[in-house]
């Protein structure tokens, strides 16, 4: 059974299950229903309409406090009361009530007044593509990606908070953004927990193969991450593993289908960043754990990381030129479904010293803002349709090479040539301002 005919089955069992329990609570022999709160409107009972709409992969915020009720209306007992900005996964709707899958366990119902939440599923329009942006807190106080999406959430489809690390034992910490999720979700944009095993500066590649390696470090990782999108509302997860040693590559395919097993069933959306390779290459350090025909059927979406072509150590040169992406894509969509790839995108560039090719992060504005302060005229490589240049700080040669709404334009053009689901953009925040009205365009419309 596919993901949205598990959901849309349990929904309507749950609302059966709940009318008998109103049944039986509206006899004269049962206690007087609650009045009800505040806020709660009582449904109109000629309009009802108790077919539940199906709303799997969707979430709201609590915007004030709020009843939890055992069926959709006030004549329903009252089971628990949510504190304002509670964050909830939405199941199902009916007249206005939507069913809500509890952080701590359970479903219960809620007044559409109390929540904030984008227009019912049945009014909304699904964009023709998915355009997920990686969200990040570089530092305290650091609104980069907070001030993107707040700007630009109509360009936008999902967020994944880069948050959470898992280490050898399965053990899955990290702060969650209440921040991000609380706007996302009042823009009506999903939310993808990110985990990934970042540690300092590196990708800790003994810690993942530590805990792909031990059946109870895999489940307990599971379980927290079950937690973790429970407790806070996501509509699924998204893996961001890097640096896995190639010998781990079974082990991979496995962890994601014990993942899958675990999340699918409650309608959470499975999906994973993987690095950019054209061809398979099972030995390889850095690719070589990246199953893409098996992930590619495992995962709802995968999200290809094609960028970094060119990064600190190797020489100046695009951060993904346009012939290797296409070639990154070709493959791609021999191993995988085209519709669940998501293509990666970057939103920065790096400024080399030439003598000895180490390079530090740019953002567009800091490239663009450097070519202005130096003086220099800023070029176009057209096969590789990129932007690029060169310039001295004292001694030393650098060059530059970055990302901008005119390589970014090239790249979408692929999307459509070759059928994908979307892209994912690595990082909000690191943009050129263009990007949006282009993906709008070119994307969503």
């Amino acid at each position: 059974m596919q993901p949205n005919t598990t959901v849309t089955a349990l929904v309507v069992l749950l609302y059966i299950a709940s009318s008998i329990t109103g049944m039986r609570a509206s006899k004269p022999s049962s206690q007087v229903p609650e009045p009800p709160g505040v806020h709660e409107t009582v449904p109109t009972p000629q309009t009802q309409n108790n077919t539940p709409k199906d709303l799997a992969g969707r979430s709201a915020a609590v915007s004030d406090n709020a009843n939890v009720r055992s069926g959709p209306g006030t004549r329903y007992s009252k089971v628990r009361t949510l504190a304002k900005n509670t964050h909830v996964r939405l199941v199902g709707e009916v007249n206005g009530w939507y069913q809500v899958a509890l952080p701590r366990g359970g479903y219960g119902w809620i007044a559409g007044s109390l929540l904030a939440v984008a227009p019912s599923a049945g009014s909304v329009t699904q964009p023709k593509h998915d355009v997920v942006g990686y969200y990040t807190v570089n530092y305290p106080g650091d609104r980069s990606s907070y001030d993107v999406v707040h700007a630009y959430s109509d360009s936008l489809t999902a967020i994944a908070p880069f948050s959470f690390v898992v280490d050898g034992s399965g053990n899955v910490r990290g702060d969650h953004s209440t921040d991000a999720m609380t706007l996302a979700t009042s823009k009506g944009l999903a939310n993808l927990a990110l985990i990934h095993n970042l540690t300092g500066r590196s990708f800790d590649k003994g810690q993942i193969s530590t805990m792909l390696n031990s059946r109870a470090a895999r489940q307990r990782a599971i379980s927290d991450i079950l937690e973790i999108v429970k407790t806070h509302g996501y509509s699924g997860v998204n893996i961001d593993f890097e640096n896995v040693p190639p010998a781990d590559r079974a082990r991979l395919t496995q962890f994601m289908k014990e993942l899958r097993a675990a999340l699918a069933p409650s309608g959470y959306r499975v999906t994973m960043s993987v690095p950019a390779k054209h061809k398979d290459a099972p030995t390889s350090a850095w690719v070589g754990a990246f199953d893409y025909y098996e992930l590619g059927r495992v995962c709802d979406q995968v999200m290809i990381m094609t960028y970094d072509e060119h990064t600190s150590g190797t020489r100046p040169g695009p951060i993904a030129s346009l012939q290797w992406v296409e070639k990154v894509v070709k493959y791609a969509t021999t191993q995988m479904p085209k519709r669940r790839i998501l293509l990666g995108v970057a939103a920065y560039g790096y400024d080399w010293n030439t003598s000895t090719n180490r390079a530090r992060a740019v953002t567009y504005q800091q490239a663009v803002a450097n070519a202005a302060k130096y003086g220099r005229k800023i070029q176009w490589d057209a096969e590789a349709a990129t932007p690029h240049y060169r310039y001295k700080s004292g001694s030393v040669t650098r060059e530059v090479w970055f990302e901008s709404t005119d390589s970014l334009r090239a790249k979408l053009k692929l999307v459509g040539k070759y059928g994908l689901g979307g892209i994912a953009i690595w990082r909000l925040g690191q943009e050129d301002a263009g990007y949006w009205k282009l993906i709008q365009k070119e994307l969503l419309k």
